[in-house]
């Protein structure tokens, strides 16, 4: 299988330092997750420390299986707010709008993690607040999903008023679990299972809506203390590049001049630079567009035929051709090979 073109990610701990109280409140031993996670004791203790991205997918895994709590991504999801996000969340709530607090996250979010992205994407009736892994072989997705729905939810409430959430719909790109209860109950509002992209939907009228509180002054300040944050690191251009395909891939556009463009340089600059790191676009986008059909595959009941579509294939038949080079079996071979079901544990981010 060839070896995806991407660095080891990082995660700004931030909301997983709740996490061990969530445990205990199940009975659980946070020191045995951590330790079967390869985290030491104390790895969650400093909320601007970082963990590997991976690991905090093999985290929320075994937390789900250690708490026999299939939906453990909501709980932990529900822990996500603008002040578990440091610095970058004191920005977000003295922006002036929704809008600009919405696209401070979207622009900021990579210092403070880089293996996931976080969108705002707007056609001509609706905004879509959400989030999208783009590093491969992440431990388990349907908790991912659960996790950043919630925290979308739980964000766009705190910042437009809880009074605003009847407005939302939720998408997820997952199956529709057994039991769709806690789901119902957590976000009050219209579900869509089995969606494209995991995110939450509302008018875009509102996002011209203004943050209550915010103070100019104080975000002037912040603008220019959170340019010196790289919780992180360094990001890479061909992670920048990852980040920037796994949305155009649920936009519909992703050519290579668009996304030059959107990095801030001409096509050509773009694959010269990504010469010299012994890359090319096609490849690139080739790994993004399998990734995000693996992450269809196992999380949804979607038609192989849909999910080529949906990841910018004409025929499926393309989807199938790259699919075997990139993981050595056909769609339906690898998503029969996982033998999943549509409510097991699997992983949350955000």
């Amino acid at each position: 299988m060839p070896q995806p073109h991407l660095p080891e990610n990082l995660q700004r701990v931030g909301f997983l330092s709740c996490l061990p109280e969530l445990l205990r409140r199940f009975d659980v031993d946070p020191l045995e997750v951590l330790a079967a996670a390869g985290l030491s004791a104390s790895a969650l203790e400093n909320p601007d420390g970082t963990i590997p991205y991976r690991a905090m997918g093999l985290l929320s895994q075994l937390s789900c299986e250690k708490t026999r709590c299939s939906h453990f991504g909501l709980e932990i999801g529900r822990q996500i707010r603008t002040e578990t996000l440091g610095l970058l969340g004191e920005l977000m709530r003295n922006s002036p709008t929704l809008r600009v607090a919405l696209q401070d996250f979207a622009i900021n979010q990579h210092r403070n993690a880089h293996g996931g992205v976080t969108y705002l994407l707007e056609d001509k009736m609706h905004a879509f607040f959400g989030y999208a892994v783009y590093q491969p072989n992440v431990p388990g997705q349907y908790l991912i999903c659960d996790g950043a729905a919630m925290g979308a939810f739980t964000i766009f409430s705190e910042l437009a008023g809880t009074g605003q959430a009847s407005a939302l719909e939720v998408l997820l790109a997952r199956s529709e679990p057994r039991d769709v209860s806690h789901y119902r109950h957590s976000f009050g509002v219209k579900l869509a299972f089995n969606a494209d992209q995991t995110a939450v939907v509302f008018p875009r009228r509102m996002l011209d809506q203004p943050i209550a509180g915010a103070d100019v002054r104080r975000r002037i300040v912040i603008e220019k203390r959170i340019q010196t944050l790289w919780h992180a690191g360094y990001i890479d251009l061909v992670t920048q590049l990852r980040r920037e395909l796994r949305v155009a891939l649920i936009r519909g556009n992703f050519s290579a001049t668009t996304i030059a463009e959107q990095l801030g340089m001409s096509r050509r600059t773009l694959d010269r630079r990504l010469n010299a790191s012994g890359v090319n676009f096609q490849e690139v986008l080739d790994e993004t567009r399998c990734e995000y059909a693996q992450q269809l595959l196992e999380c949804t009941r979607m038609t192989i035929a849909n999910i080529a579509t949906i990841v910018g294939y004409a025929d499926p038949s393309i989807l199938t051709r790259g699919f075997v080079r990139w993981a050595g079996v056909t769609p339906s071979q690898w998503r029969a090979k996982l033998g999943r079901e549509a409510d097991t544990c699997a992983g949350f981010a955000f």
